[in-house]
């Protein structure tokens, strides 16, 4: 029983989470990209800057997936587990979040960078399906790769904290 309340509290942290981290995402890109107001593309239908934004929140939760996993009993105790285990799984995803959007932002930011004959997020005003093609694939593959290693970080803090 004490297992299924954690599988039904962890069920509801991570529709939250998920959530917020999606939007915070968006937020996120959007800041860094001052020249653009992403929001007011979605609004005249600008299929490119939705599927950008799209790839966003599906890396995110790429990302965040692998700090979902509620950690074993071990030493904690039977009756000190349901709690330590949602608190350390919200720490998680909260510590795999920060790196998941600073991840995405710079791999972004430093794609435009090198790619300095073309302005990707002026393309992506425009409606360029092109440009949205090629971000979308830096994005995923970026999140792709780190969500391995944000596991390996998320692992070390969580075998500290119990």
């Amino acid at each position: 029983m004490e297992q299924l309340l954690v599988s039904v509290a962890q069920v509801i942290i991570a529709v939250i989470l998920a959530a917020v981290a999606s939007y915070l995402g968006l937020v996120l890109f959007s800041r860094a990209t001052r020249d653009l107001d992403e929001w007011a593309e979605l609004r005249k239908g600008n299929a490119a800057m939705g599927f950008v934004l799209g790839s966003i929140i599906v890396g995110i939760a790429l990302i965040l997936r692998p700090a979902l996993t509620v950690p074993p009993i071990g030493d904690t105790g039977a009756r000190l587990y349901p709690a330590l285990a949602l608190l350390v799984q919200a720490g998680s995803v909260l510590m795999g979040l920060l790196l998941a959007l600073s991840a995405i932002v710079f791999a972004v930011g430093l794609f435009d960078r090198l790619t300095g004959a073309i302005d990707e997020l002026a393309e992506l005003q425009k409606g360029n399906m092109a440009v949205a093609a090629v971000l979308v694939g830096v994005i995923l593959s970026v999140s792709l790769l780190m969500s391995q290693a944000i596991d390996q970080i998320i692992g070390w803090f969580v075998a500290r904290m119990l």
